[in-house]
């Protein structure tokens, strides 16, 4: 890097762009993309998302079709989103199994591969757990062994947010990790199954469906720096791990088709008089 001559050393290179001035990691910072084979291990993909992609992401309504089209102009203009939009990332939301997840594993598949930043896949359950056991006493290493990769990746994935009830930590940590990241200009990608509503509506919804929303899953100073820091994604749908289960399940019973789709016994007629 010392001897880098587009960065002289600094790891960081000035583009212009639509007439202002833009920094970004040099290339001599990132090294070359990783291939697709490395990509699973270098981002941490769990197996059942490997495959997902762009490319074989199943745009069956309305619904995500606009979902596909706003990641892929995403995708298109990182890490140049526009005046006052860098570091901007996204924050996925909609009901269990409409995609949020595999869209998401897609953008970070897409700007790793093909604009080489540097990305990691955490599902907040996990990290939390992570940075939870991470004190060693023999090595005296601490959370900040595991904080620190995590604020400091180009992009950061953190899958289903707000399902884990949130004590006093692990709300402050999160604020600290998106904070950080935000402080710096580096994107989230977010996905969660919570309602995202704003705190002003959410106070005068049903005590008892209140929990269903994100504010109250991760609190308002939290809810609130997410809405400066990320675009929504939303995509309404039927769960579709829950309908291939079915096909699955009527495949291994025999049936080959879902146990709604097979047809009716034929009724015998009535007797009249």
């Amino acid at each position: 890097m010392a001897g880098c001559e587009r960065c002289s050393g600094t790891g960081f290179e000035y583009v212009t762009r639509d007439g202002r001035d833009f920094a970004q990691p040099c290339g001599c910072r990132r090294g070359a993309a990783p291939t697709a084979d490395a990509f699973l291990g270098a981002c941490r993909i769990p197996p059942r998302y490997e495959l997902c992609s762009l490319a074989n992401f199943d745009p069956v309504s309305t619904s995500h079709r606009a979902a596909l089209e706003k990641v892929m102009g995403y995708c298109n203009g990182y890490p140049h989103l526009g005046p006052h939009a860098e570091g901007l990332g996204l924050l996925f939301t909609g009901n269990n199994g409409v995609g949020k997840t595999h869209l998401a594993v897609s953008v970070l598949r897409e700007l790793v591969l093909s604009k080489g930043a540097r990305g990691q896949f955490w599902d907040f359950h996990e990290l939390i757990r992570e940075i939870k056991y991470s004190w060693d006493p023999q090595t005296q290493t601490s959370e900040l062994s595991v904080l620190s990769p995590v604020v400091e990746m180009d992009i950061l994935l953190l899958d289903d947010l707000g399902a884990m009830k949130m004590t006093d930590w692990m709300n402050d940590t999160l604020f600290y990790i998106l904070n950080s990241r935000y402080l710096a200009r580096r994107a989230t990608l977010i996905t969660t199954n919570f309602q995202d509503r704003p705190a002003s509506e959410v106070k005068h919804a049903d005590r008892n469906i209140r929990s269903e929303f994100f504010v109250e899953r991760i609190g308002q100073r939290t809810r609130s720096r997410l809405s400066e820091m990320c675009y929504t994604v939303h995509i309404d749908g039927e769960d579709r791990r829950a309908i291939q289960q079915d096909s699955h399940r009527a495949l291994i019973l025999g049936t080959g088709a879902p146990p709604d789709a097979r047809p009716e016994p034929a009724r015998r007629p009535r007797p009249r008089g």
